[in-house]
């Protein structure tokens, strides 16, 4: 067996200052690159949990300053090497925060447009993770990145992978719902049109994913989502939540169940049938990895769609009582909370709280109630509220030992769960 190499603080400050004192005049560039590949390979495993903190302590300067200027240099195989090392070290928090800077960003950009093919795929990985980080979308949104990234997409002469990672920044930067509606205010027609295309023209499943999950952040501003539906994408977005492919299946049906937020489209949406299209995705016993994403995406969908008494009573009849009971009861705690926003909307219907509570709701969203969790202990208390509105629901609540949870929930962290506990057990 090989000895395992045990890299210490003095290897990486050796190797850190090897390449902070290369001279051109003096060394060959190839020296620069093998040290710089050297130190990438030696600490890339544990960037995060033990070299970023380090770097950030002890050579600080090595990553605010000088892998900008090795990032700037002319000859493409440092480019590559020092924009890879930028990709690797951003994904240290504090390392991401020192690297991305507005000069940072716009050399990435302007070296994704490079003629060397290594050098723009090295860019635009590296942007990926620049943006990767809450406080650096707000500076690439104000910077124009997301126009920038708009353009690219477009640009036939990328490779697959560039093109992915523009995509991938696109949505990264989007992350942010505040930024996400200062950028669908910019040039709408325009991203609906160059990301359809791309959604539709390109044969590799990520960058499809990115740019579905892309749309989807920008559907949750209204004059957005309408454009969509104004240029016919809303029949193609079925179509796609319809594949088998899980990936596409998932990232469409995010778009729907975003657009459902929009009060003008839920009767298209629920014409083309996207009740059955959330309750059939709850309802999946695959053990999938992503299945727990679907379910959080479905109960979000029927969430957003059970907006008014008709709506409500609708989803109803149409199966979404089965799927959130069947949801709550997931041992995710993201699933079951998502789950219980939507028994809180559909439960505001009698008839529907009824059948909540007769079919075993109750169970299940005390026990949520007792995670500890506040914005689950938040989710759990609303939707129990909006179920014992009648006497014959406040006594099945009862039975089911509810009283014991409710007084629990009156000490939460979460001063609406604690406000919603205490005007329930007066209630009872």
């Amino acid at each position: 067996e090989k000895e395992e190499v045990v890299i210490t603080d003095d290897d990486v400050k050796a190797m850190v200052e090897k390449i902070m004192n290369w001279k051109p005049s003096r060394d060959k560039v190839k020296v620069l690159v093998g040290a710089i590949e050297t130190l990438h390979t030696s600490i890339d495993e544990e960037i995060d949990t033990v070299w970023g903190k380090w770097l950030c302590k002890y050579k600080r300067s090595f990553v605010s300053e000088h892998l900008y200027s090795l990032c700037k240099r002319k000859e493409p195989q440092v480019q590559c090497v020092a924009f890879e090392m930028v990709q690797m070290f951003a994904l240290h928090g504090e390392c991401g925060s020192l690297l991305a800077t507005k000069e940072m960003m716009k050399l990435c950009v302007s070296n994704v447009k490079s003629k060397n093919k290594q050098v723009s795929k090295a860019a635009s990985g590296a942007l990926t993770t620049l943006v990767d980080h809450e406080d650096a979308r707000f500076l690439a949104a104000d910077e124009g990145l997301d126009k920038s990234m708009t353009t690219l997409i477009a640009d036939k002469s990328l490779g697959v992978v560039t093109k992915r990672n523009c995509v991938v920044t696109f949505g990264r930067i989007a992350d942010d719902p505040e930024v996400a509606s200062l950028m669908a205010a910019k040039n709408p027609d325009i991203l609906v049109k160059n990301f359809f295309d791309m959604i539709d023209k390109t044969d590799d499943t990520d960058t499809e994913k990115w740019a579905l999950i892309a749309m989807a952040r920008l559907a949750l501003n209204d004059e957005f989502s309408n454009i969509i539906e104004k240029k016919g994408y809303i029949p193609y977005l079925f179509e796609l939540a319809a594949d088998k492919i899980p990936a596409r299946k998932l990232a469409a049906t995010l778009v729907i169940a975003h657009l459902a937020r929009n009060k003008g489209l839920r009767l298209l949406l629920v014409k083309y049938r996207a009740i059955q299209l959330f309750c059939s995705m709850a309802m999946n016993t695959s053990v999938r990895a992503d299945m727990t994403e679907m379910q959080r995406v479905a109960a979000l969908g029927i969430k957003h769609l059970a907006c008014n008494w008709e709506l409500r009573s609708l989803c109803g009849r149409s199966g979404a009582i089965e799927a959130c009971i069947f949801m709550v009861k997931n041992r995710d705690p993201e699933v079951a909370r998502f789950a219980a926003l939507a028994i809180a909307e559909l439960s505001l219907l009698e008839e529907n709280g009824l059948k909540f509570c007769q079919r075993g709701a109750l169970k299940p969203l005390l026990h949520l109630a007792r995670s500890g969790d506040p914005r689950s202990e938040g989710a759990a208390i609303s939707a129990i509220s909006n179920l014992t509105i009648t006497p014959e629901q406040q006594s099945i609540m009862i039975q089911d030992g509810g009283t014991k949870a409710v007084e629990f929930l009156q000490s939460s962290s979460n001063p609406r769960a604690a406000h919603l506990a205490k005007n329930l057990l007066k209630r009872l």
